[in-house]
């Protein structure tokens, strides 16, 4: 059986469903990602998938869109 980890990002600076979907549909294309869930109002990007993600590696395409996140 597969180990599934979550992870949480915030980003600050999300003011819309457009920057959701934007996030979500960047996140969804890297290795290995199952879920995405972005949420502009509190500030917050879930992600599940496998153990071997990288959390800074998916911060760091957060932050390639131009958004703040950590």
């Amino acid at each position: 059986m597969a180990v599934v980890s979550t992870y949480q990002i915030e980003v600050s600076d999300m003011m819309c469903n457009g920057c959701e979907d934007t996030i979500q549909d960047e996140l969804r294309r890297a290795n290995g990602v199952n879920r995405v869930s972005a949420n502009f109002i509190e500030g917050t990007v879930e992600i599940e998938g496998g153990d071997h993600i990288d959390r800074e590696k998916l911060v760091g395409i957060v932050n390639e869109l131009g958004f703040s996140a950590e």
